[in-house]
């Protein structure tokens, strides 16, 4: 409406500025001193063909031109006959002639004329320059027979629907000044043409085919033949084919808005989008709302192209939104079209609802996965009013409802869950609000990491083995760590006992070498030797018998004797009695020398338990050089049967 108001006060100052250029133009016309004149021979043609122009300008003013004036042709070029290239400067009162030659086209001889031009500049009254054109046209007249047929095609509608008619109209034109006759149109949608008896000059006539579409596009064409009244002679026309385009529906209507709802007296932005993917063209569309009425008007929907509008609307309640669309197309119908349903609340901010949600975690990362959380969420009602029915959700799961949380109130939710993965972890509380609409509030994230326990280096103690209650399918990677920390304990425990037993081993060795000397040292080491006659020895060996003495059995009584001490004692002729064995089964040997041989050196190997008898008192030299000599003779084991 505000736009038709101001379209006549518009109108009006536009008629007003067109009025005041017109003055200004005539008044610099008045003031123009250029006279340009033109004049051509031949002035009558029968058909296209040369003339000459003869050309005069002239400065029928006071004052010298400012600027030089310039010549052009018909054709926009400039005429190099005219002054120097086309341009010259005119004094006071002088004036410049030029002859030319033109050819004179058909178009140019069907209007009947053509014209020269003349540019250059003058000053205005503010002194500055103003450039000027000016033309000088030239009259030529046509006195031959023209034959011509001029054709005009026009297809209704330009997108056809199917099952829809399409009409082609051909208007005939007589553009000659001779009379036409028989004049016939074959066009390619109908089986039938049509013909006109007899066109004069200057007369129009208008043919129309129609035919119905199916299911694919046609195309125009037509055959035209007519004759000139003076021949019999048939001349023909052509005209391009031309495609007849079935219609393919495309529309959609869509209506949104930013926000689902303002507060009371708030304005609330609608959207209404037109998604045109067909090929039909929609003009002068109206939009209109059940209860706001029409809002949108004088739109057009090219085809293939999406158009969206928007309109503001001041609410006080909420209000559901559902427009219809009057949709003229190019196809001649007028179709209408409604669109989505948009409610859009409006809030009390009074009874806003508003809910905190406070999320702790009693970690932030586990050892293993799948791996224990305990989460604690703390949900508080921060708004005016009393919140019901409130669902706990962790994504699309239903975690809790909270029955209802007064002004001010809070209440905490702990659960303990077991994570798959590591990650991101939000809660959401969603509940209806005074208008029913539903609102949602979220929780901050919280980051669960998955950081592998490190190793105590330590060796761990043998675990004690325990049948578990209940077996349980671990993910893969978890029984790999397992299995990897059982390994390590086993190599651990294998590492304990194999020491042990390196450490027992070492010690009994340690502990049989050391017999093994004790032992050896228990014998005497006697050298081989070529003869050793335990019975009948040599004289020589007899002499270097030391003689035991009294002092020497004394010391010995008072020293403690060493194992193979104890197994050498002295005796007399009267313990040779009866024979003894080689071996009396405790380790030693019986020595002992034959009858009739001294009896003071004669030497006994006892057993271990046997007594000592006292030898011969001898000197102390006597008894050194004894043991000197017995331990260099050569000894010899006393074979069986000796």
């Amino acid at each position: 409406m505000i736009a038709r108001k101001l379209q006549r006060p518009a109108g009006l100052a536009l008629l007003l500025m067109v009025l005041l250029m017109a003055f200004v133009s005539a008044h610099a016309i008045e003031n123009d001193p250029i006279e340009f004149t033109i004049q051509v021979s031949p002035t009558k043609l029968t058909e296209p063909g040369e003339v000459n122009v003869s050309l005069r300008v002239a400065n029928t003013g006071n004052e010298d031109m400012i600027a030089p004036v310039t010549l052009y042709d018909p054709a926009g070029k400039l005429v190099g006959s005219f002054g120097d290239g086309g341009s010259y400067r005119l004094s006071a009162g002088a004036f410049r002639t030029c002859e030319d030659t033109w050819l004179v086209t058909e178009e140019q001889l069907d209007a009947g004329e053509f014209a020269y031009t003349l540019k250059y500049h003058l000053q205005d009254e503010n002194g500055e320059l103003v450039e000027f054109s000016r033309q000088a046209v030239a009259r030529v007249e046509f006195t031959g027979e023209r034959v011509k047929l001029t054709i005009n095609r026009t297809i209704t509608p330009e997108v056809v629907r199917s099952g829809k008619s399409v009409t082609v109209v051909y208007d005939l034109y007589n553009s000659g000044n001779v009379e036409l006759k028989d004049i016939k149109v074959k066009e390619q949608i109908s089986k039938n043409s049509q013909t006109v008896k007899s066109l004069a000059p200057g007369e129009k006539e208008t043919l129309t085919f129609t035919t119905k579409i199916g299911s694919a596009d046609l195309t125009s064409s037509a055959a035209i033949t007519y004759k000139a009244a003076s021949t019999t002679k048939v001349l023909s026309a052509e005209v391009e084919d031309a495609p007849i385009i079935l219609a393919k529906p495309g529309l959609k209507l869509e209506i949104s808005s930013d926000a689902a709802g303002v507060n009371i007296g708030d304005a609330a932005k609608v959207k209404v989008t037109f998604i045109n993917s067909g090929n039909i063209t929609y003009s002068n569309v109206s939009v209109k709302d059940e209860k706001k009425g029409e809002f949108l008007t004088n739109i057009t929907i090219p085809a293939g192209e999406t158009v969206q509008l928007e309109k503001e609307f001041i609410l006080t309640e909420p209000t559901t939104f559902k427009v219809t669309a009057t949709l003229p197309d190019n196809t001649g119908n007028t179709n209408t079209m409604t669109s989505n349903e948009l409610l859009i609340g409006v809030f009390d901010p009074d009874k806003a609802m508003l809910l905190t949600l406070n999320l702790t975690s009693d970690r932030t990362s586990v050892p293993q996965m799948p791996g224990q959380v305990q989460f604690a969420l703390t949900v508080t009602n921060n708004s005016n009013i009393k919140a019901e029915n409130i669902d706990i959700l962790h994504g699309d799961t239903l975690i809790y409802t909270i029955p209802a949380l007064e002004p001010g109130e809070s209440t905490q939710i702990v659960r303990d869950y077991t994570i798959s993965q590591a990650g991101k972890f939000r809660f959401t509380a969603s509940l209806k609000d005074t208008m029913q609409n539903t609102v949602t509030f979220d929780s901050k994230e919280i980051q669960i990491v998955y950081a592998r326990a490190t190793s105590v280096p330590t060796v761990r103690p043998v675990p004690t083995l325990t049948v578990p209650p209940q077996a349980t399918i671990a993910p893969a990677e978890p029984i790999l760590h397992q299995a990897k920390d059982a390994v390590k304990v086993l190599l651990v425990v294998a590492g304990g006992v194999f020491a042990g037993l390196l450490v027992l081993f070492l010690a009994s060795t340690g502990v049989r070498m050391y017999k093994k000397m004790n032992a050896a040292s228990v014998y005497d080491h006697l050298e081989l030797g070529e003869r050793r006659n335990y019975t009948d020895p040599a004289d020589e060996e007899l002499d270097d018998v030391p003689v035991r003495t009294e002092q020497a059995s004394l010391r010995e009584e008072q020293q403690p004797l060493m194992p193979h001490e104890k197994l050498v004692r002295s005796t007399d002729d009267s313990a040779m009695g009866a024979p003894l064995p080689y071996n009396d089964g405790e380790g030693g040997y019986r020595v002992s020398r034959n009858a009739g041989e001294p009896k003071e050196e004669v030497h006994t190997i006892l057993n271990n338990n046997e007594t000592q008898a006292q030898a011969p008192a001898q000197p102390a030299v006597e008894e050194e050089e004894g043991a000197r000599r017995r331990r260099t003779q050569p000894v010899q084991r006393m074979e069986d049967g000796e």
